[in-house]
This record gives C-alpha cells, structure tokens and sequence, in this order.
C-alpha cells in the first residue's frame, strides 16, 4: 500500500453459525451439517451450511428435502441465537486487543483500520497473525480482505473462503474485479442485479464503464455516483467508532402462563412481539437488517430462525411479514412456552440510505409517522390505547 493510503481488514467468520456448531459440538467437528429447518422433519429452508455440506452442493436458503437429497448423511441443527452472540461478543473483544479501530459490520464481520499497526508490521502478516490466533484462541476461521477501504476490503473478503487472504489494491481493480457478475458487488441486492441486467449492465466492469451511465442511473438512481465510484475501486475508508463497542441487537420475549398451541394464537403473540420491537427500533431511530424468531417448547428445547433481508427496516409490518414466515418454517407444532423476536445487524436511520422512488419514500415515511402518532397516544393515555391490526387467515371454502 502506498503512503498516504488507509489499510483497511475486512474480517470475515467463515460459516459462522455452523462454525460456532462444531465448537461447542465436539461430534459435529468435521461432519456436514446446518443450520435451519427443523430437526427431523424436511420442513423448512437452511440458514446456513458447514463447508463439508458444501460439497456435496448444500447451500444456504436452500430447502431442507433438497439439501437431504444431495446429502442424505446431513446433520440439522436448530438455531441458537444466544450461543452465536456470544461467540460474536468473543470474537470482537478479541479484535479490540489488536485495536480500537473497528466498525461492526454484523454478526460475523468487522472492519479495521490498522493502518498505524501497519509500521511495525506488514499487512499480510498482521492478517496471518489475526487469522492464526483467532482460530487457535477461538477456533474459528476467518476470511480477510486487504484494502485501501472498505468496498475493497469487502470484496477482498469473499475471494477466497475458507480461511483465505487477499490483498486488494485499486490498480488490480480491472484485473480482478471488472469481470465479475454484477450480482457478485457489494450493495447490489438480489432485486437490482436482474434489473441492471436488462440494462445489460451484466458486470462490475460494465458498471465502472462511464458510457453506460444512463442505463445505469436508470435503474440506482441517485446512488449511481456512489456505486460507480466503488467499481473503479473508490470508497469510504473512515470507521464508524460508534459501532464498534458492542454488537446491536434489539428484542423482546415472553413466556406464557398457558402453552399456546393454536397458529393464530402465536400470530397473535408475535405481533405484539413485533409492536414491541418495531416502536424501540423507531424510539432509537434504527433500523434492522437481520430479524430472530425464537421459540422455546414446553419441555424447554429452545429454536431459533433468522433471516437477513434486502434492505433495513423498522416498521411493524414490515417486520412481521417475516416473522410469520420465520415461524412457520420453526413451529414443529408442538405447544409453545415462549416466544421471541429480535433484531441485528442495525444501523442508525441517519447512516442509512437506500435507492427509494417517490412513491415507495412517502410511503415509508408515512408508515413511521402513524406508528410515532401512535406511540405518542399510547404513552400519554396508556400502552394499549392503540393498536396497529393484524390481518387473520381466512378459510377458504371447499
């Protein structure tokens, strides 16, 4: 890296779920498993895979009959929220003895300015060193990407997993990333990547070529500037401190005196889960990316599901649209103890920005000043004065 320029690591834990697994696990260490579903049953979508289910071809947000299919000998484990945070919590205080210089990026991920650490040291070796002692202290893996900032340190990253290193400079842009399918950059979600395509914009290269910035702006808008800054190897180096001291997460649960055992019942309890979390969220003025449902049975065996979507998010319905669905991939039917919902991989509503029509902003805009209204109600005349509704299932006629 040349002076003058920032050294960004991007740290990523590799399989993190499943990873966190085989640690506590002794008998899972080595074996092909994942997280989701439910156990016994093909019910269900996985969150993750272990590297040995990979493969056999197992992915995440692949169907648990499928993943079966491919590997018939695979271990499903339910989702354990509390055990990956604390793991998370471990490995970030184990980045705060390298330096103070970290920003979250989620559960699994932190950037770090070590630049300075960089005199006494070379880059590459640094991230050896980190790699080594994370896995021999902590016994996870980890990916790093070298950079001048953090597009490219994220990019970096994901070159090379498990267990990987790559350095990342701004003249091996061309090289090494203009090549790549457009769906494969950093910030352009599963929803962009087909409609970029039809501009025939098909790859990072495609997107840096300043000639196709009409088609481009077509379909991001006002976020064409920045996008195409970071396909040319430009970005944001400056680490967000704020975010680097404790792992965010927002949430709420309750246990019931009866045991629900009725769906509509536990629609009902989560959306008041959901009421709960969706007014802390607006209260801090943050927004969400990575939504928990926990549910804990009558005999005290504990599931959780998550799912990280698209975009951040704060609203009620927002949030229950994929509670709902979270929890009928983990019900097992049996009767329900208590319920969870929380929320991670959170930003602050001011650091975020995202690519909005007219329509779609005022719409956003006008869901979080009826739920303000609301809370504001609520709080002066009492906390169930209003309540926002929940649609029921309809029976449809045979």
């Amino acid at each position: 890296m040349k002076n003058g320029f920032k050294i960004i690591f991007h740290i990523d834990l590799n399989a993190f779920y499943t990873s966190c697994e085989q640690v506590e696990h002794q008998r899972l260490r080595n074996k092909p498993i994942a997280v989701g579903g439910t156990r016994n049953s093909n019910r269900g979508v996985l969150t993750t895979a272990s590297y040995e289910a990979r493969q056999f071809g197992v992915s995440s947000a692949m169907p648990v009959y499928k993943a079966k299919k491919l590997c018939p000998h695979l271990i499903i484990v339910p989702g354990n929220m509390e055990l990956y945070r604390e793991y998370s919590k471990k490995f970030f205080d184990f980045l705060k003895t390298y330096t103070t210089q970290i920003e979250v990026g989620s559960i699994d991920e932190g950037y770090l300015d070590v630049t300075e650490l960089a005199k006494s040291k070379h880059p590459v070796e640094l991230a050896k060193e980190i790699q080594t002692r994370l896995h021999e202290e902590i016994k996870l893996p980890c990916s790093i990407g070298i950079a001048p900032n953090k597009f490219l340190a994220k990019m970096a990253s994901d070159m090379k997993k498990p267990l990987g290193i790559t350095v990342l400079r701004r003249r091996d842009v061309p090289d090494m990333l203009w090549s790549m399918p457009i769906g494969k950059m950093y910030g352009i979600g599963k929803k962009t990547a087909p409609k970029l395509l039809n501009e025939e914009i098909k790859t990072i290269g495609d997107l840096a070529n300043k000639e196709n910035e009409l088609k481009a702006r077509k379909v991001l808008g006002n976020q064409y500037n920045h996008f195409y800054l970071n396909a040319n190897g430009y970005g944001n180096s400056k680490i967000d401190l704020s975010r680097h001291s404790d792992y965010k997460s927002v949430g709420n649960s309750r246990t019931y005196s009866k045991n629900i055992v009725k769906k509509q019942e536990a629609y009902q309890k989560l959306d008041e889960l959901s009421e709960m979390v969706s007014n802390r969220l607006i209260r801090k003025t943050y927004l969400a990316k990575t939504i928990t449902v926990q549910i804990r049975y009558k005999d005290f065996e504990t599931h959780t599901k998550s799912k990280t979507i698209e975009k951040h998010v704060n609203t009620k319905v927002e949030l229950f649209k994929v509670i709902k669905r979270l929890f009928d991939e983990l019900w097992n039917q049996n009767p329900i103890r208590l319920l969870g919902v929380s929320t991670s991989n959170i930003v602050e509503k001011s650091e975020y920005y995202e690519q909005l029509d007219l329509f779609s902003y005022e719409k956003h805009e006008e869901q979080e000043d009826v739920i303000k209204i609301i809370n504001s109600i609520n709080r002066k005349y009492g906390d169930k004065t209003i309540k926002r509704g929940i649609k029921k299932e309809r029976k449809r006629n045979k």
